[in-house]
């Protein structure tokens, strides 16, 4: 607001209740946002939504730091590069405008964002579900990967629930104990237990044929082509 000489009062003016709340230089918004949050609490989100229907994006309201750490997830995780690649002095200053970040936050932020999509899909999960099993080899390591399999009213839907080797099981064996050993490990990171599991989608080896008896399922179907 400004004086009859055009001078700064130091008072803004709330546009959408006309109130007055005083605000001196230098000394931050503390004042000004706490009258928003308290007396326009959905305020957030009715901008929110009005700048996703205008343009399609809520990137405005990203803060930079966010930003910032999603793009170096991003290149790290896409280009399958060691977490020491953000510590680079060649990638910082040579090929990168990203802010500065270490592998110990970066680190941090890789299991966040984790924890937080195990969470998401665990709520999206029904009470009852299939797991789609997909071993692979690189190298000397076996990798279990493992899909969930259930419908939802948007239709079905098959998240990539673990890819992890199978290892610290009796023996280090590959056996189906030792796969349904890294199931059961798994499964509580999404609220999640084995009992849940009514059914197996793999191929027809003898491994996925015991498992399937380990867990007790009725039966084996062979599909062919």
């Amino acid at each position: 607001m400004l004086d009859e000489e055009g001078d700064l009062t130091g008072y803004h003016v709330c546009k959408a209740c006309g109130k007055r709340r005083k605000h001196a230089p230098n000394n931050g918004y503390t004042n000004l946002v706490t009258h928003v949050r308290t007396a326009h609490p959905s305020f957030e989100r009715y901008i929110r939504d009005a700048t996703t229907a205008a343009t399609g994006t809520v990137i405005a309201w990203v803060s930079q730091k966010a930003s910032n750490r999603y793009g170096w997830l991003k290149w790290v995780i896409m280009g399958n590069l060691p977490l020491s690649f953000c510590e680079s002095q060649e990638t910082r200053h040579r090929y990168s405008n990203l802010a500065s970040v270490s592998v110990d936050a970066l680190l941090s932020n890789m299991e966040g964002v984790t924890k937080v999509v195990e969470i998401t899909i665990g709520k999206e999960m029904p009470v009852d579900f299939g797991l789609i099993l997909d071993d692979c080899s690189f190298g000397t390591e076996q990798y279990q990967g493992v899909y969930g399999c259930y419908e939802t009213p948007s239709g079905p839907q098959y998240p990539l629930l673990s890819m992890a080797p199978v290892m610290d099981e009796p023996g280090d064996h590959l056996t189906a104990e030792g796969h349904l050993m890294a199931i059961e490990r798994f499964l509580p990171f999404f609220g999640k237990t084995i009992q849940g599991v009514k059914f197996l989608v793999g191929d027809n080896c003898a491994v996925n044929k015991r498992l399937a008896k380990l867990m007790k399922l009725l039966g084996c179907g062979d599909g062919r082509g």
